[in-house]
């Protein structure tokens, strides 16, 4: 720890030094930590750090300590500091934020809350620390504050160290956990303090000398401190204002008392400094001091390699009063007046050697993965070079703040740079993609096509042209939904031809495609503009795979495997969806692979593949341990909350899908299917005006895919008609059976019906309802043809006895159920008793018997023929010695049949 040193409270030594045991402010302390947030306000010099620093080194609690400066007012540089201060007493969890990002919105903090309710020990204490709070003025970071302040974790205390009053609403974070308020009167030395202090510094003083030092400083550590150093230093015969010139009361005097160390007197402080302090120390030490000042943080690694010599910072630590090493940050950390004092004296120092210094910061902090600190001291140790490359290993998208602090870099660099180092432009223009400025970049990159085509061939002009063929190419894919122009295709083939001779290989994670709502991103629900859609992206993957490294692979097989799924045809989106993951794997696609594992879900879920479904889920939950797939937090939380909404387990739902007003932040690139699960979760809640205010903010993130039209006006359908059926006083059955006509029109071009048959009982009984009263009640459904209704309710009632069935099997006691089934399958093995065993297609037909499912359903779900299907339950009666379906049932479960057929399914 630094600083406040001479007012610690544990009586140990460093070198020379010893220090006072403030046991009165102790016991302050030591009250105040029986509350959620404790609020240090004083000004400089008053021990504020070193007190709280002091008490919790002799508690067994654990302390995350951030110490503040105003660079954290940058959320993404805070976010270093905060998880790297975790990392300190737990690696896994800081591993795990830095993962996550900071979070800005309900829905990230939410997920924040998360990993520490996971990683906490729930009879340990904790403290975080926020040290010089008063630096923090952006509203992201305060707020993220904040709501730590109000988060439910008893076991954790808050400090907040400021010199004045916190920018925060603390009378908002809980009414029942009013903060504990510590003082400048608490922190202030008493006299008592004072004169023990000097006793134990062998400082002599008469009465009258100690008493007129404490009236001037009245209780200001700070003031005390440096009359004890000068008198210290004193000749016997120098008394207090004698001597040297120096009148140590009229320095410190002016500040005694106001919290702060004023400008009047900060110029006798230094010239105190430098006469007591640096004029004793080597000018080697001298120049490493002065070099210290231009770096925020000192880790102990990053010090030998400026110092260069083990022994300089053996004498730096000698100095004691002003430098020490602080366990909980793991560095060094220097007073702010002695701070302020170096940099003034940065004059000393040569441009070169202070560009050197942040170049060697630079590289440290690259080196511990805390980019945006590297990406600073690189622009002030002006490598241009390096903040490119560091840039390139950023994911394509990053979020918006850091965006905009990279993108105001970009313009301090100057000009004539972008033209010595082209690839500038290119990372400039994955910075403004990312601000969503797309004129701005297709403007910049046609003039970059246009000068570059006129240079002489070169691997970094070939990087260059590789890049802005590969930006414009993506721009046209993701603007092709509402503009169904697809002749960007000829842009990836450019982009492939430049990739060989520019030597460059696109790096995880920017290699990642990212995936949006639909792999099928087509507006129209024109017949055969899906086919359109999917020649495409057919056509620029390998281009893609070969120009950035495997981007997009997999891809296009995915768009087939999902107008297979939506079109009910289970057996060819499995066989696609197996394939678009083995595809992505290959090319760690880790995007790809997800959706394709959440088709496979739901594919297995509407086939009562429950064995497949629980292998599925165990793939989707190892996908959490790709470094490197960036938004997998995210989309894990969407596919699990659908698959939860769906079976009625809502309390398996992220927290952040449940918030009515969350916003999506730049990088979900899923707005669409968090809206889409949030409804469904406020259906499954039976909050059905709340699902309808959802479905209403539907949207993508540019444009609306017909498939994401066709899913919500669907479940909009279902949510009217439960409004009419409840009696709520909204009787829109009109407007049920006009959803549902709407979603009939957008689907029946391109034979969408699995949107319908996914909605279960609801869909069932919605269908039922337009076919016996259709012309009577609702004018609205007289388009939908008959047979299609006919239809829809027969797939829809097949699914709902599967959904019970996995209901039962994957709700609230899932893990518990996969426990019993494979006891069960170790305890029941009766079948060899029966005469002659059924065979593996006779099992699945008795399955879905004891599932409720009819003939005509059964052969639907196997894709058999009606007699095939016939002929296996006959075949089934006849071997158990059944007259009936519920005989087969009851016979097949006293046999042990069934168990052991569910404990084959993982149940």
């Amino acid at each position: 720890m630094s600083n406040q040193f001479i007012y610690s409270n544990v009586p140990i030594s460093s070198g020379n030094q010893i220090y006072l045991e403030r046991k009165r402010v102790d016991q302050i302390l030591e009250k105040a930590l029986n509350s959620r947030t404790i609020i240090v306000t004083a000004g400089a010099g008053y021990g504020k750090t070193h007190a709280v620093y002091s008490f919790l080194k002799k508690n067994s609690c654990f302390t995350v300590w951030m110490q503040l400066s105003e660079r954290d007012n940058i959320p993404s540089l805070f976010w270093e500091n905060f998880t790297g201060a975790v990392g300190m007493i737990s690696r896994e969890t800081a591993v795990r934020l830095a993962e996550t990002g900071f979070p800005e919105t309900e829905r990230q903090f939410g997920r924040y809350l998360s990993i520490p309710r996971d990683m906490i020990i729930q009879s340990a204490q904790y403290v975080f620390v926020y040290d010089d709070f008063h630096l923090i003025q952006n509203q992201k970071v305060l707020r993220f504050i904040e709501h730590s302040l109000g988060a439910p974790f008893s076991n954790i205390t808050s400090i907040l160290i400021s010199r004045n009053e916190p920018a925060i609403n603390t009378a908002a974070i809980d009414a029942r956990h009013i903060p504990a308020r510590i003082t400048e009167g608490d922190l202030k030395f008493t006299r008592e303090e004072m004169s023990e202090y000097f006793h134990i510094q062998n400082i002599r003083t008469s009465p009258q000398t100690a008493a007129a030092v404490y009236r001037d400083c009245e209780g200001w550590a700070f003031a005390i401190h440096l009359s004890g150093l000068f008198l210290k230093n004193a000749p016997p015969e120098r008394g207090i204002g004698t001597g040297a010139g120096i009148n140590v009361n009229a320095a410190i005097a002016a500040g005694a008392g106001h919290g702060y160390a004023p400008r009047a007197m900060r110029s006798n402080i230094f010239r105190l400094m430098e006469t007591e302090i640096m004029g004793t120390l080597s000018p080697a030490l001298r120049k490493f001091l002065i070099k210290l000042s231009l770096i925020d943080h000192l880790p102990r690694d990053l010090l030998r390699e400026i110092a260069g010599d083990e022994s300089l910072i053996d004498e730096m630590e000698r100095i004691g009063s002003f430098i020490n090493f602080d366990t909980y940050l793991d560095s060094y950390r220097i007073h702010h007046l002695f701070l302020e004092y170096l940099e003034q004296q940065q004059g000393e120092l040569g441009a070169e050697e202070k560009r050197e210094i942040c170049e060697k910061a630079a590289r440290w902090c690259a080196g511990n993965n805390q980019k945006m600190d590297a990406i600073s001291y690189y622009e002030r140790a002006e490598k241009f070079e390096e903040i490119i490359a560091l840039i390139y290993t950023l994911p394509l998208l990053v979020p918006n703040h850091m965006a905009q602090f990279i993108l105001e870099l970009l313009d301090r660099i100057p000009r004539e740079t972008y033209k010595e180092n082209p690839a500038i432009i290119i990372v400039r223009a994955r910075i403004l993609v990312s601000l969503g400025l797309f004129e701005q970049v297709e403007r910049e990159l046609k003039e970059t096509l246009a000068w570059m085509e006129t240079m002489q061939p070169a691997p970094m002009v070939h990087q260059v042209l590789l890049g802005s063929y590969i930006c414009l190419g993506f721009m046209g894919l993701f603007n092709s939904i509402t503009t169904a122009d697809y002749g960007f295709v000829n842009l990836f083939e450019k982009a492939a031809a430049h990739a060989p001779p520019s030597g460059y290989v696109t790096p995880l994670p920017v290699s990642v495609a990212t995936i949006n709502s639909y792999i099928c991103r087509v507006g129209s629900c024109e017949k055969g503009e899906m086919e359109k859609y999917i020649n495409a992206l057919t056509a620029i993957s390998p281009h893609a795979a070969a120009a950035m490294g495997g981007c997009m692979k997999g891809m296009d097989t995915l768009a087939k495997a999902e107008l297979a799924f939506f079109r009910g045809n289970n057996p060819e989106t499995e066989k696609l969806a197996c394939k678009a993951l083995e595809e992505a794997r290959e090319g760690k696609q880790y995007e790809t692979e997800n959706r394709a594992l959440f088709y496979l879900l739901r594919i297995h879920l509407s086939s009562a593949h429950y064995k497949e479904m629980r292998d599925v889920l165990k793939e989707m939950e190892a996908q959490l341990e790709q470094y490197y797939y960036i938004n997998r937090f995210i989309h894990h939380d969407v596919n699990r909350g659908w698959f939860c909404a769906q079976i009625g387990n809502t309390a398996g739902i992220a927290p952040w899908l449940k918030n009515d007003f969350e916003e999506s932040d730049l990088n979900s690139m899923a707005r669409g299917r968090e809206i889409l699960v949030r409804a469904k979760y406020q259906f499954a809640e039976k909050r059905y005006p709340a699902a309808l205010a959802s479905l209403e903010n539907w949207t993508d993130d540019v444009g609306e895919p017909v498939l994401g039209k066709v899913e919500t006006k669907a479940l909009e359908a279902v949510c009217r008609y439960q409004l009419r059926r409840e009696g709520s006083g909204l009787r829109d059955g009109e407007g049920a059976f006009a959803a549902l006509e709407q979603a009939y029109r957008l689907a029946e071009p391109n034979g969408f019906s699995m949107p319908f048959t996914e909605l279960g009982k609801d869909m069932r009984t919605l269908a039922e309802a337009a076919l016996k009263d259709k012309p009577a009640l609702h004018s609205k459904a007289a388009g939908i043809p008959q047979a299609w209704l006919e239809e829809v309710r027969r797939n829809a009632a097949a699914y709902a006895k599967k959904l019970y069935t996995a209901a039962e099997l994957f709700g609230k006691n899932a893990a518990e159920g996969y426990d019993k089934g494979e006891t069960e399958k170790t305890r029941v093995n009766k079948t060899s008793a029966l005469p002659t065993p059924l065979s593996r297609r006779e099992k699945e037909v008795l399955l879905y018997l004891s599932q409720g499912l009819t003939r005509e359903e059964i052969a639907a779900a196997l894709n058999l023929s009606i007699n095939t299907v016939k002929s296996n339950v006959r075949s089934i009666y006849i071997k158990l010695g059944a007259v009936n379906r519920a005989d087969a049932i009851r016979i097949a479960a006293a046999c042990g049949i069934l168990q052991e057929m569910y404990a084959d399914q993982g149940i």
